[in-house]
């Protein structure tokens, strides 16, 4: 028997070594950020946010900052690494392609969530966990990402024949607990929600949409 796969959703994993101290400056001046210049909040009104959460401008990857430096350039090799390993472009073809960032962070309070949402008009997303909070035991799905099967039509119909399939054969949600220092990248039309957070410290997250090009 040999086994393929017509359709799958990429779900790929980094972790930053060394995180700690990243993280941690990170975490100071987004705080800082967000409660000392307002010129950083997005203003634009969702209709899939709720409760207190802060979310900023879309131009985080050109601050000038050197932790944000150090971030984008951290998740642009992660990207540039996934787009490679995944495509069949020649290095020289590869070396061409122009990347172009939408990027922004989260600060999210108690009661604050994010429901189910893709992004459109980019080809991938990333969200790395700067500070996953301190979400109580009694909560274990705080703050946490689920994301959703884009196959429509995969769950119709149940029954003992398919329900317990492995990745990457299995269907139905997928949900990640966000930890410090981890990135998550997948592609941006894979719908995903945000469920509410229950923690009390700030609960930090760094978000980027990316188009690719051809120069």
């Amino acid at each position: 028997m040999k086994i393929g796969y017509l359709f799958s959703v990429p779900l790929i994993e980094f972790r930053m070594d060394d995180h700690e101290g990243l993280c941690e400056q990170l975490r100071t001046l987004f705080l800082k950020k967000a409660k000392e210049n307002q010129d950083v909040r997005n203003e634009i009104s969702r209709d899939t946010q709720f409760g207190d959460l802060f979310e900023s401008k879309f131009d985080l990857f050109h601050w000038q900052e050197e932790p944000v430096k150090e971030l984008a350039g951290f998740c642009h090799r992660a990207l540039a690494k996934t787009i490679f390993e995944l495509s069949d472009y020649s290095e020289d073809e590869f070396s061409k392609l122009v990347f172009d960032y939408h990027a922004w962070f989260h600060i999210t309070k108690h009661g604050g969530f994010q429901a189910l949402h893709h992004h459109q008009n980019a080809s991938w997303s990333g969200i790395f966990c700067v500070d996953p909070g301190d979400s109580p035991r009694e909560h274990p799905h705080s703050g946490a990402v689920r994301f959703h099967d884009a196959r429509g039509l995969a769950d119709q119909y149940r029954d003992a024949g398919n329900n317990r399939l492995q990745l990457p054969a299995r269907f139905g949600g997928y949900e990640i607990n966000h930890e410090a220092g981890r990135l998550l990248i997948f592609p941006a039309y894979v719908d995903h929600e945000i469920f509410t957070y229950m923690g009390q410290r700030e609960r930090i997250v760094v978000a980027f949409n990316c188009m690719v090009k051809t120069s």
